[in-house]
């Protein structure tokens, strides 16, 4: 199973080494999703960090971590807050969909942030513990939602990683529950 995992990694690799400005062009975003196991996780974040040491004198990368974005929502809403409106919701309320935005839009922040305040080499964005945003939205809202408002900012390579598996050439299941389609992008 690593070795499959290791190939895809050592490809994407080799794909920002090789065609930095050319991932992408095929479909309308630059993005390159890596779906792999969810129990290999950690694994998989080691190998490329491994891996990514072949372009490390070329390019910057710059980490987006959902869990600690999702993490600093939740403790500004509160937990308990957010149980009681999934549990109660108002009339015509979407506490789901509400957190879903709030989510996407303080990940977006993040983004712009750190791609505004970015000096040095050309970067490349990474996008990892995508496994925080179920069950609310999934890594397909996330791009969908990056590319079609704010694709003016995005002037490199968007690595995201997808726990789950590949189901065909551009489906996918994250974290073996949630089918999802890559419209836009890559995917290994």
């Amino acid at each position: 199973m690593n070795e499959d995992i290791s190939w895809k990694i050592k490809e994407a690799a080799a794909r920002i080494k090789d065609r930095y400005h050319f991932i992408g062009h095929q479909t309308g975003a630059p993005f390159l999703a890596i779906v792999f196991p969810q129990e290999s996780e950690l694994w998989t974040m080691k190998e490329w960090r491994a891996q990514a040491g072949i372009f490390a004198d070329q390019y910057d990368l710059i980490y987006i971590d959902l869990l600690e974005i999702t993490t600093r929502c939740c403790d500004q809403l509160g937990v308990e807050n957010i149980i009681a409106a999934q549990e109660e919701p108002m009339p015509g309320a979407d506490p789901e969909a509400e957190l879903a935005n709030l989510w996407i839009s303080e990940i977006i922040t993040a983004i712009k942030t750190k791609l505004v305040e970015h000096q040095g080499k050309p970067p490349v964005l990474v996008i990892e513990k995508t496994a925080t945003l179920y069950p609310v939205a999934g890594p397909r809202f996330l791009l969908q939602q990056l590319w079609d408002m704010h694709s003016q900012i995005i002037h490199c390579p968007v690595v995201v990683f997808i726990p789950g598996r590949l189901l065909e050439q551009r489906v996918y299941l994250f974290l073996n529950t949630k089918e999802e389609f890559m419209y836009r992008g890559d995917i290994l």
